[in-house]
């Protein structure tokens, strides 16, 4: 996971907060998987769609999904994934500004 990545979750649950619940391995695994279904599906209605479909079609529509979700980090990263979507637009516009300046 990116600082830039960590931060904005960070700012989202609270800095103490990423240690809370059963820690930060699971906060963060969450998160990063969150990350991915966010990467994957990009849009809210996508990832709405995407929670009802089976496991075999996630594992396709989002490949990288971790076969180790309890049903608990898989709630939490489809709803970390949508709370991501707007850093999606903000690292597409700084990958953008990086390509030009470089």
């Amino acid at each position: 996971m990116k600082k830039e990545d960590l931060d904005f979750f960070e700012n989202l649950v609270g800095k103490d907060n990423i240690d809370a619940g059963f820690g930060r391995q699971y906060n963060l695994f969450a998160m990063e998987q969150g990350i991915l279904i966010a990467e994957a599906l990009q849009t809210k209605e996508a990832i709405i769609e995407f929670k009802d479909k089976d496991w075999d079609e996630q594992k396709k529509l989002v490949p990288g999904l971790d076969d180790g979700h309890s049903g608990n980090t898989f709630g939490m990263a489809l709803r970390f994934a949508i709370a991501y979507l707007p850093q999606l637009v903000a690292n597409r516009r700084d990958d953008r500004i990086d390509s030009v300046i470089n």
